[in-house]
This record gives structure tokens, C-alpha cells and sequence, in this order.
């Protein structure tokens, strides 16, 4: 009932290539920009945003002020 499975060729170099993936790897445009946008330009647009926004926001959970209502002086 069991038969035999014969391995694909391109699956198992796809396999190979990627358990080996540090001795295959090279330097090129697409991945130099990859690291540019995510090791420095993310980083840096978050530690702006941190930086700008740091004392605008209240981030802690205060209670609302109560409201004094105006209290008329009567005459006696």
C-alpha cells in the first residue's frame, strides 16, 4: 500500500542551499538596502517620534480634575 517517494531534485538543492545559507551569502544592492531600512532608517524614524512625542503625551492614567461649580455668595 506504501510506496516509494523519490525526493525532487530542485527541492532537496533548495534544502542544501537553505541549511548552508552563511557560506551562499553575498552582498548585493538588494540587500544592502534591506539592512539600510531596517537596521537605520526604521530605528531612527522611531527614536524621533519617541523623542518628539516624550513630554507632549500624559502616559500615565490620572484621574480627571473634578469640577468646582460656581457657588454664589447670598446676601444675609
Amino acid at each position: 500500500m506504501g510506496g516509494y517517494l523519490s525526493p525532487d531534485p530542485a527541492v532537496e538543492k533548495w534544502v542544501r542551499m537553505r541549511e548552508t545559507t552563511a557560506r551562499h551569502f553575498r552582498w548585493n544592492n538588494r540587500n544592502v538596502r534591506s539592512v539600510g531600512i531596517l537596521g537605520l532608517v526604521i530605528p531612527a524614524g522611531i527614536y524621533y517620534l519617541a523623542s518628539e512625542y516624550q513630554d507632549k503625551l500624559h502616559w500615565t492614567a490620572q484621574k480627571p480634575q473634578p469640577k468646582v461649580a460656581a457657588v454664589e455668595e447670598e446676601d444675609a
